[in-house]
């Protein structure tokens, strides 16, 4: 079984919350709207946060 660290179940929430975001900017401005792409580029970040930090829980 996989132990989660606290900062990573924070995480998992916010991801999902980032990403009906984007997806409602989306929606709303299209895809290659600066608001858009700023949701996407804030989404990046969050994922590679969480990449990370189940790479340190395997290694």
């Amino acid at each position: 079984m996989k132990v989660i660290k606290p900062a990573e179940a924070k995480l998992n929430p916010a991801i999902i919350n980032k990403q009906k975001e984007m997806l409602e900017c989306a929606k709303r401005y299209g895809m290659t709207d600066s608001r858009t792409v700023l949701c996407s580029q804030q989404l990046d970040v969050l994922l590679n946060k969480q990449l990370k930090s189940s790479l340190s829980l395997t290694g």
